[in-house]
């Protein structure tokens, strides 16, 4: 697996190679790690990683120019990677997370053919995703590498039915939706009331954020409400924010700026055992992103699919693949951008408990039928037994 980011951190990446290596592949992953604080090698979850560091880029904001030219370096990073690897093994399969590690993996497959076979796994819609960091003609260039070159793979991943259908268009080798939801064993079996009790929040209505605060979310929204809840005097709602506190930092001074600290925790970083009793302790998990284009119409956040497990109603946007999902399973608040919308389906989820637990039960519904891991990674084994490739290495 080759992937442009800290595997360690990566949920979606570790959920798949997790799940290959317990079924017996031999899974070895090349990453990017972008803090620049793993081991050069180390064992993650039965996989052996190799942590690649081309520098530290905590704030893309201030450093695109210089994440575009690392994400070019690391692409020549990934094809000498695999060229090492094959020397080592008859044949291979290669996984290439994202646009940004399938140039170098396409030249590796292509000079090697018949002994490397290529899945390309798609995160996000890359055209949409590029527009929204560098503009219109970075996108276009961008878009047709991305269709040129996936002519070239063997097998298709995509995190959503939006982007399997634009890539889908433009390959005709086997493709799988694969949402990157929680499995039935990752979620804790406790109360929402012990759950607040055992991290500190008992008496409060807890809107969760988890993750890490992009250009994608609407803060404006939630500084909106808090200000509203301040002035009315709310004190039993509050927001809680878990996740890198280095990407809330503008955040935390404008909270700071208008007093706004009673309204606000932030909790940091947690591991996964923890971030899921946060879920059961929460009421509402707040998934409104800003209208940036079509990577953002498209996004299906882990914690859309986090809150479904854990049986909290998620609150989205408008005219999102986030909100055809929740009003398909009744999960969840679609909530447009009017002064005040955000805040008043708060206070009636605050004051409605029976409306609250319906759409929890709903998400949980949903999570069971649909959205689990349990499900996921059958249609990864599926795909992978497409390919008709023996190998040993991943």
């Amino acid at each position: 697996m080759v992937v442009a980011n800290t595997f360690a951190t990566d949920t979606r990446v570790r959920r798949e190679a997790r799940s290959l290596a317990g079924h017996g592949f031999d899974v070895q992953v090349l990453c990017w790690d972008r803090q620049g604080h793993r081991p050069a090698t180390e064992r993650v979850d039965g996989c052996l990683v190799h942590n690649f560091r081309l520098g530290k880029t905590t704030a893309l904001v201030s450093s695109k120019i210089y994440y575009l030219m690392a994400a070019v370096l690391f692409q020549a990073v990934a094809f000498l990677f695999v060229m090492k690897q094959i020397g080592l093994t008859r044949s291979l399969l290669l996984h290439a997370h994202d646009f940004n590690t399938l140039l170098g993996c396409v030249a590796a497959r292509q000079l090697l053919a018949g002994r490397v076979r290529l899945v390309y796994d798609s995160h996000e819609l890359t055209p949409g995703a590029y527009k929204e960091w560098y503009g219109s003609l970075v996108a276009r260039i961008v878009r047709q590498l991305e269709l040129s070159a996936i002519r070239r793979v063997d097998g298709i991943v995509t995190a959503n039915e939006a982007i399997h259908q634009y890539l889908n268009r433009n390959s005709s080798a086997p493709a799988s939706v694969i949402y990157n939801c929680p499995a039935t064993d990752e979620i804790p079996r406790i109360t929402p009331a012990d759950a607040k009790m055992k991290l500190g929040l008992s008496g409060r209505f807890v809107v969760l954020f988890s993750g890490r605060v992009r250009q994608d979310y609407n803060m404006d929204m939630v500084l909106d409400a808090a200000r509203e809840l301040k002035r009315l005097g709310l004190s039993d709602i509050g927001f809680v924010f878990v996740g890198p506190l280095e990407t809330m930092t503008y955040l935390m001074n404008q909270i700071a700026n208008e007093r706004l600290e009673n309204v606000f925790e932030f909790r940091g970083w947690v591991n996964t055992e923890e971030l899921f009793l946060y879920y059961t302790a929460s009421d509402v998990c707040f998934a409104v992103t800003r209208d940036l284009g079509d990577n953002t119409r498209v996004l299906t956040p882990i914690k859309l699919f986090e809150s479904m497990a854990c049986g909290v109603p998620v609150v989205v946007r408008p005219g999102t693949l986030s909100a055809n999902i929740v009003s398909r399973w009744g999960c969840g608040r679609i909530v447009n951008n009017e002064p005040g919308a955000f805040l008043r389906e708060l206070v009636e989820l605050y004051r409605n408990r029976e409306e609250s637990l319906a759409l929890a039960e709903a998400g949980r519904r949903a999570f069971a039928l649909q959205f689990n891991w349990d499900l996921m990674q059958d249609k990864l084994f599926q795909l992978y037994a497409q390919l008709g490739f023996p190998s040993e290495r991943i």
